[in-house]
């Protein structure tokens, strides 16, 4: 009987760390996804500041980054002295108020920047 025991304990052993092995590769998956999703955010908010005009025509509520669907969103900006004015009715902007949820349909990340026009 002891052999016996001492052969359950091995196994249940085993089986305990199998379980902590996946679940630590299953993390790091998904933090490797998270990382890519993060950059390529960062990435596409860097493309809207280094060109700002081109916010109404990229920033759109179904675009891809990376292969992920993402959902951006933008409300022009006026300036009033060192106030930030932000609706939609805005005609001349100044700036952008632009929210960047990813991915679009659960969101995971939400990124909020505001994109000033020189």
């Amino acid at each position: 009987y002891a052999g016996q025991r001492e052969v359950r304990l091995g196994l249940i052993v085993l089986l305990a760390f199998t379980g902590l092995q996946i679940t630590s590769l299953r993390a790091s998956a998904q933090g490797r996804i998270t990382q890519a999703m993060v950059r390529e955010a960062q990435n596409f908010l860097e493309t809207l500041r280094a060109n700002p005009t081109s916010i109404p025509g990229r920033c759109t509520q179904t675009l891809s980054l990376g292969g992920t669907s993402a959902s951006c969103q933008y409300i022009p900006c006026s300036l009033n002295g060192t106030s930030l004015n932000c609706t939609t009715g805005v005609s001349n902007p100044r700036a952008y108020r632009i929210t960047l949820e990813v991915p679009a349909n659960r969101p995971r990340m939400t990124l909020e920047t505001v994109v000033y026009v020189p």
